[in-house]
């Protein structure tokens, strides 16, 4: 539905987000490989998390809601013969779909993952290669959605990630948690680490092993050193094949990728917004990290830890803006940021450069496409590079009429784009936002006068 957008006289408040959506989606599916039932506490209620709910129903997991609080029980036995097909419908949820597909990988079943026009046009070659290659046999649309899975006992493996992604590492150790087969994964640029800590939390068997540079000799002179990756990549995760989940509680903190919009409205604004119980694994922070390095105040407390995981009261206070190019390691923390970076950049004086983004171009829309779209309807100047954007910030913006692509990080960031621009504005689909907070509008609400 078509949503009237107004600008802000004040932002400031205290929040606290839903819990965090790549937490809750492990934590649901984690019931298929557990021993035990797992208790997951401030599960969210946006529709992509509610897929992977579904999902293990499906399975025969059996599930308990109290509020916000989700028991889950698994069947004593999975009876299915591989010649029984079950159809589930990620609908437009890519963590469902990928790490899905890598516990059925390892089960003796088939089954057919699907979900809605969105999904279906994502790649899904980065997660078929591997599993094929472990011994899964699965029937694809040329790399894409539908996937039919016939999941066996699969091979040990060893895997080097091309590309940068938490879920291909997920899909490839949860299939052998599924198989009771070893597992290694190796990392160039270190991602999210939720499935690592949540099989160290519910279970044992894993083992990680982070690579730091060394100081050598300089063969160039002798009298000097220089410091050196003395293996090929950043870190080694290694699943035994004897690792199990046995069960237990999950308590999820807040999602920060959800509190960064608002974060964002307080550096642009000037303002303070303080959200609370918020996660702060080091593998998800870069958002902090770039609001201070263009200039707003970022203060954490409270600090500890729950079922693995960091958690802190964060505040952010705007400050004098200036501009920071993005690229490498950073755009891999930033990667589901950067359209609200794209807006802050929008206020911000000079111009931002964001590089090696070209992962964008494939998510729930072109981010890339939608990001320049939504910045020239509002007086930006914005060049769309091949792996990323060069945008040219200004003031005095005026109101406009944004689009949200069916995507909700581009209807949430366009929103807030809103608050600071001179006359109203519309977002043409609000309802996107319930893909993964459909508290956004009441959260805004509560720190925007």
């Amino acid at each position: 539905m078509k949503k009237e957008l107004h600008p802000a006289k004040h932002v400031g408040g205290t929040i606290s987000v839903p819990g965090d959506k790549s937490i809750a989606h492990r934590a649901a599916l984690f019931s298929l490989v557990a021993k035990g039932p797992v208790t997951v506490k401030n599960f969210p209620g946006n529709a992509d998390c509610q897929r992977s709910l579904e999902a293990v129903q499906k399975f025969g997991v059996r599930i308990e809601k109290s509020g916000n609080t989700i028991a889950l029980t698994p069947p004593e036995s999975f009876t299915f013969s591989s010649d029984d097909e079950t159809i589930v419908d990620c609908g437009n949820s890519g963590t469902t779909a990928r790490l899905l597909a890598g516990i059925a990988a390892g089960m003796p079943i088939t089954v057919t993952l699907t979900g809605d026009e969105s999904l279906q046009s994502r790649p899904m070659k980065r997660i078929i290669a591997p599993l094929s290659e472990m011994g899964a046999e699965i029937t694809h649309n040329d790399f894409h959605l539908p996937l039919t899975i016939r999941g066996r006992k699969l091979l040990p493996f060893e895997y080097h990630l091309p590309v940068a992604s938490a879920q291909v590492k997920s899909a490839l150790l949860l299939a052998g948690l599924a198989s009771s087969c070893s597992v290694t994964i190796r990392e160039d640029k270190t991602t999210r680490d939720h499935t690592e800590i949540m099989i160290g939390t519910l279970g044992e068997g894993i083992e990680q092993r982070i690579i730091k540079p060394v100081a050598v000799v300089d063969p160039n002179d002798p009298r000097k050193k220089k410091m050196e990756m003395p293996e090929p990549f950043k870190k080694e995760v290694t699943l035994s094949s004897r690792a199990v989940i046995h069960g237990g509680e999950v308590d999820i903190p807040g999602d920060i990728s959800t509190a960064a919009f608002f974060l964002a409205a307080a550096a642009i604004s000037g303002g303070t917004v303080t959200v609370q119980h918020l996660g702060v694994n080091p593998t998800r922070t870069a958002f902090l990290d770039y609001l201070k390095s263009v200039g707003a105040t970022v203060a954490i407390k409270d600090k500890q830890v729950i079922s693995g995981e960091p958690r802190a009261t964060v505040s952010v206070t705007g400050g004098k803006r200036k501009p920071r190019r993005i690229a490498g390691e950073t755009t891999v923390g930033l990667i589901d940021e950067i359209p609200i970076v794209a807006v802050i950049a929008a206020f911000t004086p000079g111009t931002t450069i964001i590089r090696d983004a070209s992962e964008l171009r494939v998510k729930e829309s072109d981010r890339l496409t939608a990001i320049a779209e939504n910045l020239k309807r509002m007086g930006i100047k914005c060049g769309l590079l091949e792996d990323g954007l060069a945008i040219e910030g200004g003031n005095e913006l005026p109101g406009a009429d944004f689009i949200s692509f069916g995507d909700h990080r581009i209807a949430m960031a366009f929103s807030i784009a809103s608050l600071f621009l001179v006359g109203p504005s519309t977002i043409d689909d609000d309802s996107v936002v319930g893909i993964s907070c459909p508290e956004f509008y009441t959260l805004l609400d509560s720190i925007t006068k």
